[in-house]
């Protein structure tokens, strides 16, 4: 059957080195070279139009240039405020039903006549304004077949206190309550971490479907080329600071190991004095990968309070970490990085590094400098990361999708026969 796929994203700057092109638009294209038709709806903050504006920026119209290239509709409108934003609270609905019917009435959705609709929300704002569409088209073309697709991607509530403070933490409750009707509301959902889909299984009794985060995609006849790797020994970190991730504790792990070289993918800023730093665009990141022996990912070297133990232990399994996998490279992660940690060990993927009074050290008994055993954690990163294949993730949600519109065939034949 063919399908329609209808991205939505809200409260997030589509930026040519983000995380959209990346998990939207190069989905989208995947999709497209498989037969499907998609269309890509972005909600984008107001506060961002206008710096970007201000800066001169033109990642809006690269993004719109390549979705013209690539045959993907892109339709984008202005929302007051960001992801998670506590003052967000109070209009979220309201707007989002005026960007819901801004959507039906705009070519996102226009299909022709027996294709499915889904419709595949990164996040929690846009999986709203998904399902408020959903009833819209529902209530305008009885016959359609639609799908709400829920890409949780994480849980949005612990990153409001540990973003927004105490107005967060007051915000936190809302935020869960809007989950809820958000999982129950959406035909699936997806959340890519073990340890809090078990949580809110238990919690609420609901089922949400695991699906990996998207890696890079691997060339037909790929391999790591180990003996570089090693010749280079470089180790990398890639992405930002601050939040979710100390440079302090970044470069207390570089430190440990004195005989390897960081390169990291990031913006130079002062916390990377002396380091080498550059950011490259997502087309540029396979060939970064592949230089590296190992990635860093730190977390945080004090886990102090509910939401940011919660946020390391439960609700973090780094984009980061499903590229470089997709790529054979190794990973080293704190072991209050619970999701990975635990997923480091299991595949000896990579090194743990225990955190203790926030200082890292590494494991007894490790030979670093020996190649048998970096061959091995490549060997080992190389097998288990072609889950994290952007051609893998796809077909989790393509099976997802199938059985959902099964659901809705069963619940348009069970409403014919009621009727006669």
């Amino acid at each position: 059957m063919t399908s329609h796929v209808v991205f939505i994203t809200a409260g997030e700057w589509p930026a040519q080195k983000g995380l959209l092109v990346s998990q939207v638009l190069e989905t989208a294209r995947a999709l497209q070279s498989k037969g499907y038709t998609s269309s890509w709806l972005a909600a984008i903050p107001l506060l961002s139009r206008v710096k970007r504006l201000v800066l001169r920026d033109h990642d809006l119209q690269w993004l719109q240039a390549e979705c013209q290239r690539a045959g993907i509709v892109f339709e984008c409108c202005t929302i007051p405020v960001t992801l998670g934003s506590p003052w967000s609270m109070p209009i979220r609905r309201w707007w989002h039903r005026r960007v819901a019917r801004y959507a039906l009435n705009g070519p996102v959705t226009q299909v022709a006549a027996g294709v499915a609709t889904i419709l595949h929300a990164r996040s929690y704002y846009a999986a709203e304004i998904g399902l408020l569409l959903r009833t819209l088209i529902g209530a305008q073309f009885p016959d359609r077949q639609v799908v709400s697709s829920f890409d949780m991607r994480s849980f949005l509530g612990p990153e409001s206190p540990m973003g927004h403070g105490i107005f967060g933490a007051v915000n936190y409750g809302f935020i869960k309550m809007l989950e809820f009707d958000l999982v129950r509301g959406s035909d699936v959902a997806f959340l890519p971490v073990h340890v809090g889909r078990r949580q809110y299984k238990e919690e609420t009794g609901l089922d949400i479907a695991h699906a990996p985060i998207q890696g890079l995609d691997r060339e037909p006849g790929w391999r790591a080329d180990f003996e570089l790797r090693w010749v280079r020994r470089r180790i990398g970190y890639s992405g930002s600071v601050g939040q979710w991730h100390d440079p302090v504790l970044l470069r207390q792990i570089f430190d440990l190991f004195p005989l390897f070289h960081p390169q990291l993918a990031s913006k130079p800023i002062e916390a990377f004095a002396g380091l080498d730093c550059e950011l490259y665009r997502q087309t540029e990141l396979p060939a970064y990968y592949d230089g590296l022996l190992a990635l860093v990912i730190p977390g945080l070297a004090r886990v102090e309070g509910y939401y940011r133990t919660l946020q390391m232990r439960c609700n973090l399994f780094s984009t980061k970490a499903a590229e470089a996998l997709s790529r054979g490279v190794p990973l080293i992660v704190s072991s209050e990085l619970e999701e990975l940690a635990d997923f480091v060990r299991s595949h000896e993927c990579g090194i743990v590094v225990e955190l203790r009074n926030g200082r890292p050290s590494l494991p007894a008994g490790l030979d670093l400098d020996s190649p048998a055993f970096w061959k091995r954690l490549t060997a080992n990163a190389m097998l288990v990361g072609a889950s994290f294949e952007r051609k893998v993730v796809i077909g989790v949600y393509e099976r997802a999708w199938q059985t959902a519109l099964e659901r809705w065939h069963g619940h348009a034949d069970h409403l014919q026969k009621d009727q006669a």
